[in-house]
């Protein structure tokens, strides 16, 4: 299950939103987003899910055709719990949007879906909190979203499936990790013909080496339904 954390971790569109949110915050604690998807790279967009924290309950504000394609209609919106999400999904999207607001921080986790007895969907997921047309506070929140496995649509996790999360990490020094991410990338493209090295062996010496650091390990969601690996 490790495998699939550095899996994920290790995707470029992942270190491409943590450059995104680093550059956009110009020396302010959190960057701000003025409300126009068209500053986002282009890239990102499919697998991208841009939501509202300004009112009472989360909004789904974007949704990229990716993520429709793998919910299996359109969100956008809809609020995230009392119109969308349910059950161990429900509970554990809520924890992490929450906990990456409170401590005005990207926070990355991955998680293992089964929907049913015979199918199973690994995750990865980046929230990148952003305040919103100059407010101070977390108004926005950018979440990147990839998955393997299953096409199993997500919907049906909510209704019957389990949720385990297998690794949850806050990470303080963006600027830091994302040198270090194209260092590792830059070494894994010379070397990938020797079948010597792998780039998630090097993201995991990366991230244990940042572990305290820039990347700081929190405890995954205490939940009946979700249990850490």
């Amino acid at each position: 299950m490790i495998s699939t954390y550095f899996y994920f971790f290790a995707d470029p569109d992942f270190l491409e939103l943590l450059q995104f949110w680093e550059a956009s915050r110009a020396g302010r604690a959190l960057p701000d987003w003025s409300g126009d998807v068209g500053v986002v790279p282009r890239n990102l967009l499919a697998n991208l899910i841009i939501t509202d924290r300004r009112g009472p309950e989360p909004v789904y504000q974007y949704v990229g055709a990716e993520c429709v394609r793998r919910w299996g209609s359109d969100p956008t919106g809809k609020r995230i719990y009392s119109d969308v999400l349910t059950g161990a999904h429900g509970r554990y999207i809520r924890s992490l949007g929450e906990e990456s607001v409170a401590r005005r921080a990207p926070i990355f986790s991955t998680a293992v879906y089964q929907p049913d007895a015979t199918s199973v969907i690994m995750t990865g997921r980046l929230y990148a909190p952003f305040s919103y047309r100059g407010s101070p506070d977390p108004g926005a929140m950018m979440t990147l979203q990839l998955f393997r496995g299953s096409d199993t649509e997500l919907r049906q996790i909510g209704i019957k499936g389990i949720v385990h999360e297998i690794r949850r990490d806050m990470i303080t020094n963006v600027g830091e990790l994302c040198a270090r991410l194209e260092t590792a990338r830059r070494d894994f493209q010379i070397s990938r013909h020797t079948r010597q090295r792998s780039l998630a062996q090097d993201v995991d010496l990366i991230a244990q080496e940042l572990t305290g650091g820039a990347l700081v390990p929190l405890p995954c969601l205490e939940d009946p339904d979700l249990a850490c690996a």
